[in-house]
């Protein structure tokens, strides 16, 4: 029971709180290499300085994106994780739910025979007042104790019930949260390869200054 309420806890709390990844932050400067190079055709020395203050930036934007993929990879593992746990949380409260489901079907069955021995008690008039008295004592004891049964096993059917409806929650919040995780990933690959092609073009550009006088 006490693994019922974990899971059933784990998949509540899932479900009343959405999840979301943390948005990039990342802005790659617009850098006009051919503006730049113009402005200081006859300045070398000013023109490699320019240069190096946008490398600078440059190597900023490599640690924001290397810091961003490390972000990404834990929140790839994180969707991971949930959805393992939502699959064995879903795969117990189906066992579960079908455990209870056979037990409440037997005691309803008991309860049918008990019903069906006080029927036969009251025809048979032939038994002495001690003999029915002792009887009828036995069969409310056991109606008493099959009516208990059946409220808790009726608590236990709606607490699976509570977290079926928890768990599918969880698996919507979990399916926006990939989706969030996936546009996250392309969104950063965009990213990577601009600044790729922005550093390539960076080192042109340092080798073309290098060599004016």
């Amino acid at each position: 029971m006490r693994k019922i309420i974990l899971f059933a806890f784990m998949a509540m709390t899932m479900g009343a709180m959405a999840q979301h990844v943390t948005p990039l932050s990342i802005t790659l400067e617009d850098v006009k290499f051919d503006s730049i190079r113009i402005q200081h055709a006859s300045e070398p020395d000013m023109l490699r300085a320019r240069l190096k203050t946008v490398a600078q930036q440059f190597d900023k934007n490599a640690e924001e994106i290397k810091a961003a993929r490390t972000e990404l990879k834990v929140e790839q593992a994180h969707a991971k994780e949930m959805k393992k746990s939502l699959a064995d949380a879903a795969k117990m409260a189906a066992a579960l739910k079908k455990l209870y489901g056979k037990e409440e079907s037997e005691l309803k069955g008991m309860q049918k025979s008990i019903e069906k021995q006080h029927k036969t008690l009251s025809k048979q008039q032939s038994l002495n007042q001690e003999t029915r008295d002792s009887y009828t004592r036995l069969l409310e004891q056991q109606q008493k104790e099959l009516d208990y049964s059946l409220r808790e096993v009726a608590d236990r059917l709606r607490a699976i019930a509570d977290l079926e409806s928890s768990i599918q929650a969880s698996q919507n919040n979990l399916l926006s949260y990939d989706q969030e995780v996936a546009k996250k990933d392309a969104d950063l690959k965009a990213l990577e390869a601009q600044h790729k092609a922005m550093v390539e073009r960076l080192k042109t550009e340092q080798k073309s200054a290098k060599s004016m006088q």
